[in-house]
């Protein structure tokens, strides 16, 4: 009697319990973050980021998250991944989130990491 393989699936951990929530690839590099962070939510050390890698087709992935510190332990919530979305977008996304969240120029950071042009450079 012979036995079956099964084929198995390995689960992904759920973006939320997933502590690398942007992978590099081989021909990725990091592209731009952006930091939101509202003055009324700073005794929580609450942010919004958005992370961005450039993908070797050119194209780049993002993910969105709410970023928040509760009793000393790091949180995120409200997870969003687009896997891919032309550059020329980006832009008009992060204006959108400013306008929306009535963001100031003190409430708002972006680290500009594309001038590098390998992964081992941004590190």
């Amino acid at each position: 009697m012979k036995k079956q393989v099964k084929n198995v699936r390995s689960k992904k951990p759920h973006p939320e319990h997933d502590q690398y929530l942007l992978r590099i690839r081989k021909g990725e590099r990091l592209y731009k973050f952006y930091y939101f962070r509202p003055i009324a939510g700073r005794s929580e050390h609450f942010e919004y980021r958005i992370l961005t890698k450039e993908k070797a087709n050119g194209m780049l992935e993002m993910v969105s998250y709410n970023f928040k510190i509760v009793g000393g332990v790091a949180q995120k919530s409200s997870i969003s991944r687009v896997p891919e979305i032309p550059k020329e977008q980006l832009e008009a996304i992060v204006q959108n989130v400013v306008s929306k969240t009535n963001t100031s120029a003190d409430e708002f950071e972006e680290l500009d990491l594309s001038r590098f042009s390998t992964i081992d450079e941004q590190i």
